[in-house]
């Protein structure tokens, strides 16, 4: 998953457990850094896909992913003490961030993206999942999942994210008998 982070300019910020965080746009100033973060996010998925069907066939556990994307001011540098450093990034848009990637089990992907990410990498077919309100947000916010690059061959389900649109804007609108 770092290779894939790195070939698409992101930079690995730490390793925690089993987390790998990385971010995009510093120490380099990416402009299409929205574009990279969700394109490595895919490619992760596909690699821990392929490491899974090895699993299988080796009669191994498989194992889940879980990412989230979110886009945002967030303050980047060496931070710590004269004790310890760390080139990190901090700030509301990364703990939202954290907060999306604990919902990709709830709502059963493995991509979970803000709003903000959506709109600045739109090359990108998207599902939108809800609208939910995370620790620390007053207000909520909406989530989505990439799919595939708008280039990408032509999807099949159209008519299905479409009776997903549908049974969103029933539910919000409480109209059961439509859920």
């Amino acid at each position: 998953l770092t290779e894939v982070i790195q070939i698409n300019r992101g930079t690995t910020d730490k390793y925690m457990g089993d987390c790998v965080m990385a971010f995009w746009g510093a120490p380099v100033d990416t402009p299409e850094h929205a574009y990279l973060a969700v394109k490595a996010a895919l490619e992760m998925s596909a690699a821990v896909r392929k490491i899974n069907e090895e699993h299988r066939v080796k009669g191994l556990p498989v194992i889940g992913v879980g990412i989230g994307l979110n886009t945002g001011i967030m303050c980047v540098g060496n931070m710590g003490s004269d004790i310890r450093r760390s080139y990190t990034v901090i700030g509301d848009a990364v703990n939202l961030s954290s907060r999306l990637e604990g919902l990709s089990k709830n709502y059963g992907v493995e991509i979970v993206a803000s709003e903000s990410t959506r709109k600045l990498a739109g090359a990108f077919e998207w599902q939108e999942l809800d609208r939910v309100r995370v620790k620390g947000k007053e207000q909520a916010v909406t989530i989505f999942m990439p799919l595939a690059a708008s280039d990408a061959p032509v999807r099949d389900d159209t008519a299905e994210l479409k009776t997903w649109a549908h049974l969103l804007k029933a539910y919000r609108s409480q109209d059961w008998e439509q859920c």
